[in-house]
């Protein structure tokens, strides 16, 4: 029980490190002051050394880096490698989604999956066309390793008949999604993966923005859990012209969850 609750308190105070250091991120830009201070801390702390740009690498932060998640996935990161439930669990997050996606058969995808139990959690709640999706290959190993665990139906887009599984877990670069899903999708759900987008460099959240519009159908819904993007860069891809907003999680404590609607096409 002792060490059950040792690592609860680890991963909750994980999580308030990854916010804070990426809020003084988000604020460089107004606050140069800070970045000196962090770079020389930095060098004693390797998860700090993590969030920060050091090299002056495309990249933001690591954090936006594949390398990063390789290495958390390979059991060599700051995280845990076999599950990591990043922001909110489905105890928050469920009430979201069974709120705005009634029928269980809409077609879901979970870009940037990682080693979160969303796709367990969305397949116990009775969702039956999941597919979820990851850049890093051992991410992919990650959930099929925690769903082959509780016995759940996966494929991988290398298994004959993959695409009658409930749930399929592809590598794949969210930037570049594939041409035979334009318009295919009812729900994209994203939980921390805009933010590692972002981190990742100029250009590459607007082409992650430009791809979910383009998978979605008139209609669909786009779920996101993010706790890093700047709100006014946020709002200036997700314009009222193509998108109605139905929740704004702007002013939530812990990070916001917003949900989006494509406005249907004219």
């Amino acid at each position: 029980m002792a060490v059950r609750i040792a690592n609860q308190v680890f991963k909750q105070m994980a999580v308030l490190w990854f916010l804070w250091c990426l809020q003084a991120h988000r604020h460089q830009a107004a606050s140069f002051s800070l970045r000196p201070a962090l770079i020389q801390n930095s060098k004693s702390s390797p998860l700090l050394a993590a969030l920060i740009n050091v090299d002056e690498t495309e990249a933001r932060s690591c954090f936006g880096t594949k390398e990063y998640w390789d290495d958390v996935y390979m059991g060599r990161g700051d995280f845990p490698s076999d599950c990591y439930t990043w922001y909110y669990g489905w105890e928050v997050l469920g009430r979201v989604v069974e709120r705005h996606v009634t029928n269980k058969a809409s077609r879901m995808l979970i870009p940037g999956i990682g080693n979160d139990d969303i796709l367990l959690d969305l397949y116990k709640a009775g969702f039956n066309n999941l597919i979820g999706q990851d850049y890093s290959e051992h991410a992919v190993d990650r959930q099929y390793d925690l769903l082959s665990y509780e016995g759940i139906p996966m494929a991988t887009e290398d298994e004959e008949n993959s695409a009658e599984s409930p749930v399929r877990v592809l590598q794949g670069d969210v930037t570049n999604l594939p041409d035979s899903w334009t318009g295919s999708f009812d729900v994209i759900l994203e939980k921390g993966l805009l933010d590692a987008v972002y981190l990742s460099g100029e250009g590459n959240m607007e082409a992650a923005i430009q791809n979910f519009y383009r998978v979605l159908r008139p209609g669909g819904l786009l779920i996101s859990v993010s706790g890093v993007v700047p709100h006014d860069f946020r709002n200036s891809l997700l314009a009222e012209e193509e998108w109605v907003w139905l929740e704004d999680g702007s002013n939530d404590l812990k990070a916001g969850c917003f949900v989006l609607q494509k406005r249907n096409e004219k």
